[in-house]
């Protein structure tokens, strides 16, 4: 946002930024115990954990709020891309931790990882690996995080796993061949919307933290909740946008009219975003190899057409130059036997001829000039 913008609303900062910000972390009851539910996982060294919700729901701000709050008592490998191999993951989870290693093989690598672990467990150091939308795990990928999980003493877990995506981690970990996994997990974490009335609150609360609370009534405040679902992302994004259609209108006060013109710019944008995006495996509309040939564009349509006329042609001169110079008489005037009973074909200057279609006897010497020619 411009400086002017913020300036108008005498705002300090922007107070509905996507980026995760836990200076703007909303401690709503569900938010509150899913982090205390994090914690105690990590405090009574419970193994694994996992952490699910919708998209927008602040799952990541949340995650960073605990890193934040254990960063200088734990040792944390945090990792953002999911889509690894096994072994890339364990690759990625050791330079994270920044533990070195001179040799690739698994047995030297799993050593130097244990090492690592006894000695913090021997500083009462908690170790841990978070995932960000763990759902993309590869199933290998999670089960190689079950193995890790078995590095142990005979009291306490030395590892302990976080696991945070949307609902269809819940999903993949109910499946049979996960279902080992599934078994080990201790606590279970989903965070749900905002109800209409910790939406209004986690409006006002970004406001006045950002040095103005006063900018959206109540009225508006409820609009944004039935518009956005309780979702603290959309809650954004329609807050954002209500906000910049009152400056444009010069309004102090953000009202249900530009509340209802920023969440029409929203659903208008999701709804491009969901036509832009093909089905998986096939091409946009409109391609030239586009599922439906219908629907291909009228440029490429006469591109294809030109080029078809063009091998009808090439295939009909070709077809003319076989027959008639592999079957043209040897001396004027002079007619070959087996041509004796033939249909009299056209002259090479007569093309009219060919137009009419006049030459259907033709196709026999032709297949058979072919013939021979590809006989060694």
């Amino acid at each position: 946002m411009s400086s002017n913008y913020l300036d108008f609303f005498n705002l300090n900062d922007d107070p509905f930024r996507l980026t995760p910000d836990i200076d703007y972390y909303y401690n709503s009851p569900e938010h509150s115990t899913a982090l205390l539910s994090l914690e105690y996982c990590f405090k009574e060294k419970e193994g694994f954990c996992i952490l699910t919700g919708e998209p927008g729901t602040g799952k990541t701000t949340l995650m960073r709020l605990f890193v934040e709050k254990w960063k200088d008592r734990a040792e944390i490998a945090l990792i953002m891309t999911p889509r690894l191999s096994p072994e890339e993951f364990f690759l990625a989870v050791l330079e994270d931790f920044k533990i070195p290693f001179l040799s690739t093989s698994k047995n030297d690598l799993l050593k130097a990882f244990r090492d690592f672990l006894l000695m913090h467990a021997a500083n009462d150091r908690r170790v841990a690996i978070i995932v960000d939308e763990a759902q993309q795990l590869p199933d290998s990928t999670l089960e190689e995080l079950r193995l890790l999980s078995n590095l142990e003493t005979e009291k306490e877990k030395l590892l302990q796993i976080i696991l945070i995506g949307q609902p269809e981690l819940g999903t993949k970990l109910a499946s049979p061949s996960l279902r080992q996994l599934n078994q080990r997990i201790t606590v279970r974490v989903k965070l749900e919307p905002l109800n209409r009335e910790e939406t209004a609150d986690y409006i006002g609360i970004r406001l006045l933290r950002a040095g103005n609370s006063g900018p959206l009534n109540q009225k508006a405040k409820d609009l944004i909740f039935e518009m956005s679902g309780g979702k603290p992302r959309k809650i954004n994004m329609i807050a954002t946008r209500a906000l910049m259609s009152a400056f444009l209108d010069e309004s102090k006060e953000v009202t249900v009219t530009h509340v209802r013109k920023g969440a029409a710019d929203v659903l208008a944008q999701e709804k491009n975003e969901r036509e832009d995006a093909p089905p998986r495996g096939r091409r946009k509309k409109g391609g030239l190899f586009s599922a439906n040939p219908r629907k291909i564009s009228s440029p490429a349509r006469t591109v294809a057409m030109v080029m078809g006329a063009l091998v009808l042609v090439a295939a009909g001169w070709i077809g003319y130059y076989f027959d008639f110079g592999s079957n043209r008489p040897a001396a004027s005037g002079q007619t070959p036997p087996e041509r004796a009973n033939a249909v009299a074909l056209p002259s090479p200057g007569n093309p009219a001829a060919l137009a009419a279609g006049r030459i259907s006897s033709g196709r026999q010497p032709v297949q058979a000039a072919r013939s021979s020619a590809s006989r060694p």
